[in-house]
């Protein structure tokens, strides 16, 4: 109860906030996965079917395997860093290197909501979303169809152009939908993650 009418705040905030300027939200309460860009929400009812946690010091990381009531199984990822750090500024690096893609296409960006088309090291290509609410967060949605995405982006932005390539990974019913490969190394010594302030500088 606590969870949904913390989910449910987050929905009025967001929605008062979006008077004042440009925004962007995805997030998930085991029941329903919420998007909103600008003025503009999209929600898709879907059931949890797993998740799993995972506690890299620096960075908190729920991953949860959902099936939507369209039948595609979609994965939705939240990465926290810990209070005294941030993430790296540019966000396609970022979801280039937990993919370990071969090359990652954007397909549209706006208000740090980006979807992308993301080449895997197999030659397999997967729709993914990604967004940030600010330097310590990262949302990812990845296994959608691109007629879903495309749908998706247009529910959000009726000017979005949408993505091209039809032929695209479908995520099994099991641990095996997680594609990222977050791990230590990547989070400390690539880094993703660093203390904050490390890119601040003179103006």
């Amino acid at each position: 109860m606590v969870r949904w009418k913390t989910f449910l705040l987050s929905c009025s905030t967001l929605f008062i906030l979006s008077g004042c300027g440009g925004i962007s939200y995805i997030g998930y309460n085991q029941k329903q996965l919420l998007l909103q860009l600008d003025n503009n929400q999209l929600i898709l009812h879907g059931a949890l079917l797993a998740q799993k946690r995972d506690n890299f010091s620096s960075l908190f990381l729920s991953q949860n395997i959902i099936q939507l009531d369209t039948g595609e199984t979609v994965v939705f990822e939240d990465a926290r860093t810990d209070l005294t750090y941030e993430f790296d500024p540019m966000i396609t690096r970022i979801v280039k290197i937990v993919f370990e893609a071969a090359s990652i296409s954007t397909v549209y960006a706006r208000n740090n909501l980006f979807a992308y088309q993301v080449y895997l090291d197999d030659g397999r290509l997967l729709n993914v979303l990604a967004q940030q609410s600010d330097t310590q967060d990262l949302k990812l949605v990845y296994g959608m169809s691109t007629t879903h995405l495309n749908s998706m982006l247009r529910e959000l932005d009726p000017n979005a152009l949408g993505a091209y390539e039809k032929r695209v990974v479908k995520l099994p019913r099991s641990q095996h939908a997680i594609l990222t490969k977050w791990d230590v190394r990547k989070v400390h010594f690539v880094p993703l993650v660093v203390p904050i302030g490390r890119f601040m500088g003179p103006f």
